[in-house]
């Protein structure tokens, strides 16, 4: 038996002290038996732990034939009948973007869908920090459960950022759980968050590692990728490392240590069954949700937040003329016909000679035959993270050093590689980062090193994101946009043009492919 004073469950490490979760009200913690009897809180003793784990779940308005929030709430409401022991809900975040939803409530939704199904915990991932650390904040205060991050601080104050954690313990079955979690470092580059800042790696591990000296399960949390993760557990003391990605489940064991991959809305997840009495402590499997039905109150859920959306995104604004593809490996490697529309959209409306869009920000990873009719819907969920373009003028030494950039990092289908309109570029993918690029032409004229172009671009690039670094200090010139968002202007466009065709493909052209 733990004293928890009144209104108070779990315990947390933050800074190297011990601190109390604070919530309005007593959270059931996904299996674990909690009896509040004035101010203490029970867990009743049995053999095992089945901890179920997910990550990269951003859209609750998932469309598409797989299985996912309903089934998986059965999943979890089917492990907890059994009685079998207690089961945790860990999720691994990266899950407040990219969504139409959350473009309009800043994740709210997500937050909201986590309380209903119980989560136990949920670990910081780089798209927590889409909106920043403010509404990170707003949306721990939120929750019903912690919120952890051990590397991500507030840049302002240098401490952790407010209503979050940096480690959390839970007690369970005479068993004590301790969860860290570390960001990748490269959000800072990728989203740019103004507030944010990581702490030094090293620093970090050595805290984790005092945190969780005399615990029974070590977990951290991660976003890192495959080759990061091995490398941290031949390094580190964890019993359980558990990675947030976006595609097929894997488990990899790396000495003591046992990895699992997981995440993204593909049908689904991973269960691990933690028994300290046995000599394998860890068993971990991967779960198809498609044998469970869909919970109905999950159901319900989402058709509320669907109703509020669908009369906007249901209007069809165009026809297709031509077959399209916004699919992720394409999009992010070579010119495509539809990115080459979105962008001629972007500097149409700015009026600019030149115009660019990172393939990044274009997300629906959609298939669009000839004869589909675009609706307003569509158009947002290719631009689910909300942002707008600003016009600045931009030296054409600039633009040189900008599309070496771009190419830098195309072999691993990075959100850098940029789109253009006004434009046109001879590269060779080949030729190692940085001497990439062969030559450029504005209207038609061989670019002028010396000369300044007026140009549209993401307004995140005004603070250097994807290590666009020549366009960190440019300020913008020109109202013309107004702050409307992207993917208005891409819509608006649509439907004054109601037909769109495919471009002729000749303004990235790879010599290595030729």
């Amino acid at each position: 038996m733990i004293y928890i004073p009144n209104s108070l469950t779990g315990l947390s490490i933050m800074n190297d002290d011990f601190t109390f979760f604070r919530k309005k009200a007593l959270p059931v913690l996904c299996g674990v038996c909690l009896s509040m009897a004035g101010t203490f809180v029970t867990f009743t003793a049995q053999a095992k732990v089945t901890i179920v784990y997910t990550s990269n779940q951003p859209d609750i308005l998932f469309e598409k034939s797989n299985a996912h929030f309903p089934q998986l709430s059965t999943l979890i409401k089917t492990l907890k009948a059994k009685k079998e022991g207690s089961t945790l809900f860990l999720h691994g975040g990266d899950s407040f973007s990219p969504s139409a939803m959350s473009l309009f409530d800043n994740a709210n939704n997500i937050i909201a869908l986590a309380n209903m199904m119980d989560v136990s915990l949920f670990a910081v991932g780089k798209r927590e920090l889409t909106y920043d650390v403010d509404i990170l904040s707003l949306r721990a205060q939120d929750a019903q459960f912690p919120i952890v991050t051990s590397n991500v601080l507030d840049n302002r104050t240098h401490e952790i950022i407010e209503g979050l954690f940096s480690i959390y313990e839970f007690e369970v079955e005479n068993t004590r759980i301790s969860v860290a979690s570390i960001i990748n470092p490269r959000v800072l580059v990728t989203y740019a968050p103004q507030y944010a800042e990581i702490e030094d790696m090293d620093t970090v591990f050595k805290k984790i590692a005092k945190a969780q000296k005399n615990v029974d399960l070590k977990i951290l949390m991660t976003d890192l990728e495959q080759d990061a993760s091995i490398a941290i557990a031949k390094e580190q003391n964890f019993d359980l490392i558990l990675v947030a990605i976006d595609g097929p489940d894997k488990l990899i064991t790396q000495g003591d240590t046992q990895i699992v991959l997981g995440g993204g809305q593909d049908g689904d997840t991973v269960i691990i069954e933690f028994d300290n009495d046995s000599e394998k402590k860890l068993n971990t499997r991967i779960e198809s949700l498609d044998k469970y039905f869909a919970d109905p109150k999950i159901l319900s859920f989402i058709e509320q937040y669907q109703a509020r959306l669908g009369r906007l995104y249901d209007e069809k604004i165009a026809v297709a003329k031509s077959d399209f593809t916004t699919q992720k490996h394409i999009i992010r490697t070579r010119e495509t016909a539809l990115a080459n529309v979105f962008t001629d959209a972007l500097r149409a409306k700015a009026n600019t000679e030149i115009a660019i869009l990172n393939s990044g920000s274009i997300r629906n990873s959609a298939t669009y035959l000839k004869g589909y009719k675009f609706t307003r819907g569509d158009i947002q969920r290719e631009f689910p993270f909300g942002g707008h373009h600003v016009s600045i003028e931009i030296y054409g030494s600039e633009i040189f050093q900008m599309m070496e950039n771009a190419l830098s990092r195309i072999e691993f289908e990075d959100g850098r590689f940029l789109n253009v309109s006004g434009m046109s570029i001879t590269y060779d993918s080949s030729a190692p980062a940085g001497e990439r690029v062969r030559s450029i032409n504005i209207a038609k004229q061989p670019l002028n090193k010396t000369r300044l172009y007026s140009m549209a671009i993401p307004d995140f690039y005004l603070k250097g994101g994807d290590n666009f670094d020549m366009l960190g200090n440019k300020v913008a010139i020109s109202n013309a946009f107004n702050k409307p968002r992207s993917w208005h202007v891409v819509a608006d466009y649509f439907f004054q043009q109601k037909n769109i065709s495919a471009p002729k493909l000749n303004r990235m052209v790879d010599l290595a492919n030729k």
